[in-house]
């Protein structure tokens, strides 16, 4: 959660933020409304706030004096105001001021609204600058590094395909079309055989206005393309929104993944990412195992109870699923009252260990479904993963499933 000052005079403004924020989000927000408040708010603090949303007139600091105690107090600043004056905006950027934003419209707002969810999770981002002047990259590992991204550089394509195979956490390249060794348009064709648009953008640069070699650099699956010369607002903003576009693939692929009632995996991701995990943990010698879990008696709680506290009761179960894999596995609705555990042990007896806990803990919490209260046991059948043959394990803990049930269900059977 992101600590936010918020400096405003105007309570309208003032309202609006807020409600801003609140809409995209959690953030604790400090609320200053002139230069004397913000100085105290800053000093009584007890952790110095993450961002501050700034307007730049304020009744004692009519002269943007504001962004001058953020910066001394090392707080990322963006400056909030109707004050559209160039020579005052480019002396908030010399200052060192994240962005200038403009009250001129509700859309303004709700590109404020964007900066701070992009800034709250751009740490976590990686970018790659590919440039071989070392000026120049630096300049641009400066800019995007003042926005919290996690810069790497190299001086090479050659260099880039070396850093971008070892650093997960990279979605966006910026990438010169023209280098000693393997010019860009080499490198572009070489990470598009491997990465797609939905997992990494690739942003071509040029120092040139070459319309051939711009369009080169799109058809050979460039995201975008910039001059090196653009202000440092155009590149950030074309650098937010190519993100902008890989979260919103990376949502909707989750969502695919992702049962619509319980939040847990499905059966596409039992079948793809799920066995893919599991060949992993079988090339580390780490042994795997999966429980089938049946809710015992479902089809009598939603006949005599209803499907809505059917459903509360799929829910507390996928509740405790999550409790149970959270650390070491997955949990995954199959389908219906059906669900399964995948969890990494060292051995059948601590596996076993495992889900006779989940399911004990299962007994003893209510499911409350319109003030009325009652509980559920679950039968589960247990099984090893060999390699990455989940269909196999899934034929084996079906056999201990039915076995539980006919030994009177509630209970775990382990071949």
């Amino acid at each position: 959660m992101q600590t936010i000052l918020l400096v405003e005079d105007a309570s309208f403004f003032e309202k609006a933020a807020l409600k801003k924020l609140t809409d995209i989000g959690e953030h604790h927000v400090l609320v200053a409304r002139d230069y004397a408040e913000a100085k105290q708010v800053i000093a009584s603090a007890r952790q110095k706030p993450d961002l501050a949303l700034v307007d730049l007139t304020l009744p004692d600091a009519p002269d943007g004096e504001i962004v001058d105690l953020c910066i001394e107090n090392q707080i990322s600043t963006v400056v909030f105001t109707s004050r559209f004056e160039p020579r005052l905006r480019a002396a908030m950027r010399q200052k060192g001021v994240l962005d200038y934003v403009i009250k001129d419209s509700p859309s303004s707002l709700d590109y404020l609204g964007e900066l701070v969810q992009r800034l709250g999770k751009n740490s976590g981002i990686g970018v790659l600058v590919i440039d071989d002047a070392s000026v120049e990259r630096a300049i641009l590992a400066e800019t995007l590094s003042r926005h919290r991204y996690k810069v790497y550089q190299a001086r090479s394509s050659n260099e880039g395909l070396a850093i971008l195979a070892e650093h997960a956490d990279i979605k966006l390249v910026l990438v010169d079309y023209f280098m000693p060794d393997e010019d860009g348009f080499s490198f572009l064709k070489a990470v598009r055989r491997k990465y797609g648009r939905e997992k990494l953008a690739i942003l071509g640069m040029s120092g040139f206005d070459d319309t051939e070699n711009r369009i080169r650099f799109l058809k050979y699956g460039a995201s975008d393309f910039l001059q090196k010369t653009c202000p440092p607002e155009e590149l950030l903003l074309r650098v937010s929104q190519n993100l902008d576009v890989i979260d919103r693939f990376a949502t909707l692929n989750d969502r695919s993944l992702r049962d619509t009632l319980t939040g847990l995996y499905n059966r596409r991701y039992l079948f793809g990412d799920g066995m893919r995990r599991c060949a992993v943990a079988s090339q580390q010698q780490e042994p795997v195992w999966l429980a089938l879990i049946d809710v015992d008696e479902f089809k009598t709680i939603n006949d005599s109870r209803g499907h809505g506290a059917g459903d509360e009761a799929l829910l507390l179960l996928a509740s405790e699923l999550n409790r149970l894999t959270v650390e070491n596995g997955f949990a995954v609705r199959i389908g219906g009252d059906e669900f399964c555990a995948v969890i990494g042990s060292p051995s059948e007896a601590e596996a076993r260990n495992l889900i006779e806990g989940f399911r004990e803990q299962l007994i003893n919490r209510d499911v409350v479904r319109d003030d009325h209260r009652f509980r559920i046991t679950v039968s589960i059948g247990l099984a090893r993963v060999h390699g990455d043959d989940i269909a196999e394990a899934l034929r084996l803990a079906d056999t201990n499933l039915y076995s539980a049930k006919s030994a009177g269900r509630n209970r775990l059977v382990a071949s």
